[in-house]
Formats: C-alpha cells, structure tokens, sequence
C-alpha cells in the first residue's frame, strides 16, 4: 500500500506547503503552481543564498521564507507544527530527501514510500536489485574502500568497471577503473575523500553507449515518462556532465520498451507515488540504468522541458505533497521548441571573477541565457565534476538539434576569468 495520505481539506480550501529545500533553479514554478490551486508555499531553507538567482525575481513577496537547520528533523517539524494550515511538505533535492519523508511522516501528511527512496538512492542495493530481478544483465559488488583490498578486489570484479560513491551526486567521486593495478590509486582516493556521502563504494559494470536521462511521473503504480534528455558527458576518465539537450525524440518502438521498462523497475522497488529522473545508457543489447533519482533533474532540466512542453512539470510536486494524483500525468503536450542547457566550467581551480562576452548573447538567435551558480570571490575546489560549473547557459530552437546549435555557439563567446 502507498504511504500517500490523501489531503482532508476541502478541494478549494486554501492551504499552506512547505518546500523542504530544493534545486537551484525552478522556486518560481513551484510558487506558481501552489498559486494557481490556491496555496501558500513556505521556504524553509538553512542558506537562503543557495537560491539568490530565483529570489531576485521577486519571488520574496510571493512566499515565506523560514531559516532552519534543514538536516535536523526535529528542527523542522517544530518549526512546521507552528503553521496551523499545513498540508504537505516538497521534496526535491537529494541531500534533504530523507529528511523531508521523516517530517511528513511525523506530521501525518502525505509522503512516499520511504523504503522505496532509500533503496534507490542507494547506487549499490539499486544495481543489485537491478540484476536479481532481470532489469539489467550485471551486478554490482559494494565494498569499504577502508577495508578492501587490491587483491580481494581483483578476484570479484571484472574490468573495465565504474567504482563510485553508494550514495554519491554532482559527479563526484566516480573512477574508471580499466585495469587492476588502478584499483591502488582509486582506494587511496576514496580513502581521503571528505565527501564520500555513503561510506562505501559500489563496482559497476562499464556499459558502453550513448547516455540518456527520462523525467517520469508515477501515481498508484502507473508511470508516465514526460520526455527524454540527451546528456553530453566530457572524455573520459572523468565523466562530468556538460550539455543536455531536450526533447530526444526516440523511435516509436524504443520509447514504449523505455517506458514499459522504467515502469517495471519503479513498480518492483515500490516508488508507486512520485517523481524520478533516470539515468540510462542504451547499449547494442539493450537499455542498462546508471542511476535513479526519486527527484527532477537538477540545473535546468525541470525549465527545460516547461518550455519545450508549454507545461509546469513543477507543479507534479505540489499535487504530490497534498496527496493527489499529479495533473501533469493527463496532459499530451506537443513539442514547442527545443532546448538545451550547457554547464559552464572554470578552466581550473581558484577564485572565481567574471564571465566575460554574455553581452554577444543580446542579439544571437536561440535567446541564449546565462543562470548563475556560483558568485565572484567564490573558491572553485575542483573542475573535474559539477563543483566547477560557474553557470549554466540556456538556449532554444525550433528543433532540439538546432537548439543544441545556438547553445553551443552562445557558450563559445564566453570568457571565464579566474585568479
């Protein structure tokens, strides 16, 4: 059975929704879909610079903003059991995501099945279940890089092999390990890492192809993939996310193995209620997941496909905080226009200063947009993976192709200056 409790209030009773943080782009969405149903939403948040960009459109007089310690529950639910109308709490952004299940179970208001979300945000219990009920053709070995062995190691795996974080995000450490006498440096990397979210380090097998991302919403069991992203990734060993391009448009064929695949995986785990971003390779045997996230994709994926799609997918969010049955799911939009995002790195590490040439963005085709991530006099600690993304550069086009185009050469008159 869904953990999902559905909302006592009347329909058209106003209400309040809390926003247990969230990515850095899209609050403005979320404010307008709580708007449109007659909601207040709250920003509770425990570093309001995180979302500078979206406050600067004048979202401050569009909704409450709560300081708290986001990563104490406790802190959170007194803060919420003062809001007397409340309804339902937003999860969106990984870091947060447990906790914001644990608050809403606390409180009695709707929620996914949290046994569903741990086991997915796991990499290494994911691709395990992945192989032990037929979803992929590999399994994975979860190891203690504090422990482990080269030897006992080189034994289990097979190489080439992706060695990562169980519980890992923004592309940090993730190792290509081609070769046994590899495995030394990759362990004495782990073991120094200070960001190693999980504690442990899951081996998995290195599939070769094209890497894509699906945008699904699920409901009591039904699954409906919202559109399809192409995702550039650097040359290798790194795999640093640079560019996606929205809407892939797949032959009839694929997408319905796509979709009827994506559905069997969320079904078995138990994600019968909410929002995920997958990530998956379509190799010569087929489709092999590189991970799930029980989230929308971060950046600009969500801004992508509104406007590709004309659609608020945002609003998915608000309609699953209150228990309800996302109106996303319903609607068939046609393609707009393509779009895509490009990351913009520092081309190595230290302070960030400028980004010069977006004035050549004014008048170049595509409507080329700059959304800044980091400020200048921030210390850039690595350029390897999403650590060193300065801003993301966001154009359109009547096709996804000829979007892909404009970004690419908006982002070619840009000059990053770094000291």
């Amino acid at each position: 059975m869904p953990d999902i409790k559905p909302l006592d209030a009347d329909e058209g009773s106003p209400v309040t929704i809390a926003v247990l943080e969230t990515i850095n782009f899209g609050l403005e969405y979320l404010v307008d879909a709580a708007r449109e149903r007659g909601h207040e939403l709250i920003l509770l948040t425990g570093d309001r610079s995180r979302y500078t960009h979206e406050l600067s459109k004048g979202l401050v007089d569009s909704l409450r903003i709560v300081g708290v310690d986001t990563g104490r529950v406790d802190e959170v639910v007194s803060v919420l059991r003062a809001v007397p109308d409340l309804a339902g709490v937003v999860r969106m952004a990984d870091p947060w995501s447990l906790q914001a299940l644990a608050v809403a179970d606390q409180l009695g208001l709707p929620h996914e099945n949290t046994e569903a979300v741990s086991l997915l945000r796991d990499k290494g219990r994911l691709r395990r279940h992945l192989y032990d009920n037929g979803f992929s053709r590999a399994p994975s070995i979860v190891f203690d890089p504090q422990t482990a062995t080269v030897t006992e190691l080189t034994r289990q795996l097979a190489f080439p092999c992706i060695v990562k974080d169980v519980a890992g995000s923004l592309s940090q450490n993730v190792w290509l390990v081609r070769r046994p006498e590899e495995l030394a440096s990759v362990l004495v990397a782990a073991q120094h890492a200070k960001d190693l979210y999980g504690g442990a380090l899951t081996a998995e097998p290195y599939f070769l192809g094209p890497m894509y991302s699906a945008e699904t919403v699920s409901w009591a069991g039904e699954t409906k993939v919202i559109g399809v992203s192409s995702r550039g990734l650097s040359p290798e060993p790194y795999f640093r996310e640079e560019l996606a391009t929205f809407p892939v448009v797949l032959p009839e064929k694929a997408r319905s193995e796509l979709a009827e695949w994506i559905s069997g995986i969320l079904f078995s785990v138990g994600y019968h209620e909410g929002v995920t971003h997958t990530e998956f390779i379509i190799t010569t045997a087929g489709f092999e997941i590189v991970e799930i996230n029980t989230r929308m994709g971060g950046a600009l994926v969500g801004e992508s496909i509104n406007r590709s799609l004309g659609i608020n997918f945002h609003s998915a969010f608000i309609d699953l905080a209150l228990g309800r049955r996302p109106l996303v799911m319903d609607l068939e939009p046609e393609v707009r226009q393509g779009v895509t995002q490009i990351a913009i790195y520092a081309p190595r590490i230290g302070v960030f200063e400028r980004i010069g040439g977006a004035e050549q963005l004014l008048d170049h085709p595509g409507a080329p947009t700059l959304y800044p991530i980091h400020r200048p006099g921030d210390v850039i600690p690595a350029t390897t993976d999403q650590r060193g993304v300065l801003a993301m550069l966001l154009a359109d086009g009547e096709t996804a192709e000829l979007s892909l185009h404009n970004a690419l050469s908006a982002a070619g008159k840009l000059v990053v200056q770094m000291r």
